[in-house]
């Protein structure tokens, strides 16, 4: 007896994996405060450079 008798009449289905769920908005947003703070970093270096050191 390989098989229990139900799979021959109500055959058995794998689980249907979960959607991901989608990133909270508080890691949204911090990964957008940390890319704008990486940005204006950059900026202010760039800005700095071209005032101490003029063309």
């Amino acid at each position: 007896m390989s098989e229990p008798h139900c799979s021959k009449c109500c055959p058995v289905q794998p689980p249907v994996p979960a959607a991901p769920e989608p990133l909270p908005l508080g890691a949204v947003v911090g990964a957008l405060l940390i890319a704008l703070a990486v940005v204006g970093g950059w900026l202010a270096v760039v800005w700095a450079g071209a005032t101490l050191f003029p063309g």
